[in-house]
């Protein structure tokens, strides 16, 4: 009798030790430090005479840190192209560009990302970014000097991701959209891509 008594406290005292302890025996925490992000995805341009452009490659390689569970901090370099928009106007009487329709924008940008945890592996990513930005040959300004000169103008916007920690160690797999404003130029761009990073 007293040995089955002892065998059934025994039994209610360990239930909530192993209710609270997660199956891989630790909590899991999402690696955070110092990361690289390789991302490649689709980028375009709106407004313009012809409203929107084709849709081109985007590739954008960036570092990072995370200052804390939820603050990250990046620099990142993006390529992409806008082909068939014209932002020059028409030359007078006909639907001929003034300058070229199809340029290849660089951007140099840092970003600020807020990272909202939705389940344990999953995270929800706004972000600021901000930087500079070099469109060759020049969209704009018809009048002022070379046609096939580059320009380069500052850029901001915003963008939403989603981040989920897989169950490889350091690898981080999800998807941006990317939202850019290049001022004097007045070009609208999007960048839509999948990104793979890596958290040291």
């Amino acid at each position: 009798m007293k040995k089955s008594l002892l065998i059934a406290a025994l039994a209610l005292l360990s239930s909530p030790v192993l209710a609270a302890t997660p199956p891989e025996g630790v909590a899991f925490e999402p690696r955070r430090g110092f990361f690289t992000e390789t991302d490649i995805g689709v980028f375009f341009t709106v407004g313009g005479e012809n409203v929107y452009s084709n849709a081109q490659t985007y590739l954008q390689l960036g570092v990072g840190y995370d200052l804390t569970e939820t603050l990250s901090l990046g620099a990142h370099f993006g390529l992409g192209s806008s082909a068939q928009n014209c932002f020059a106007g028409y030359l007078p009487g006909t639907e001929t560009c003034a300058l070229s329709d199809n340029f290849t924008m660089a951007f140099f940008n840092a970003s600020v990302a807020y990272h909202v945890r939705v389940m344990d592996r999953l995270f929800l990513t706004p972000k600021v970014v901000a930087g500079y930005t070099r469109l060759d040959p020049a969209p704009v300004n018809p009048g002022e000097g070379d046609p096939g000169r580059a320009v380069s103008a500052p850029n901001a916007g915003l963008g939403f991701g989603v981040e989920y920690a897989t169950g490889m160690d350091h690898f981080s797999v999800g998807a941006d959209l990317l939202a850019r404003y290049i001022i004097g130029p007045n070009i609208t761009s999007f960048a839509v891509f999948p990104k793979v990073k890596y958290t040291f």
